[in-house]
């Protein structure tokens, strides 16, 4: 095998072992954090939702609203613009408006009578409506008290 000139064999082989490892992490993930909301939201914006749904995200914020006991927002807090996130679960844990959350799932379009059938429940169509046609996330897993950057 021929070495590049003035590179370390050895210097060559960490660096790509390192590059290898951050690949399976970076496929198909898109942004992640804060920045991955903005993300999920310009796509709908733009109409390019098919670029995000059906994609897991991790994304992180505080909570902005408790909607009820399946959902809540992320994100829009100050001095924060980014526009609240719906996060769903069928199975939440208790979290309260403010606190840091790191939720990973797939994002989805919500439809109030797919999530409902989703989650065997009947949701609110009054706290739901605004929602429809919007991205969520139909989370997997929900950390609490996370460190936010």
């Amino acid at each position: 095998m021929r070495h590049a000139p003035g590179i370390p064999h050895r210097r060559r082989s960490a660096a790509l072992l390192a590059l290898l490892l951050a690949l399976p992490g970076l496929a198909g993930c898109g942004g992640n954090g804060a920045e991955g909301i903005t993300e999920v939201h310009e796509a709908f914006e733009d109409g390019n939702a098919e670029s995000v749904v059906g994609e897991e995200r991790t994304v992180e914020g505080r909570v902005h609203d408790v909607v009820s006991p399946w959902a809540f927002t992320v994100g829009g807090n100050e001095p924060s613009d980014i526009e609240p996130l719906l996060v769903v679960e069928g199975d939440m844990p208790a979290v309260d408006q403010d606190d840091p959350v790191r939720v990973t799932g797939v994002v989805r379009e919500f439809e109030i009578a797919g999530v409902e059938e989703e989650l065997g429940v009947e949701l609110s169509d009054t706290l739901y409506e605004q929602y429809e046609g919007e991205p969520y996330i139909r989370a997997r897993s929900i950390a609490e008290d996370v460190e936010l950057d």
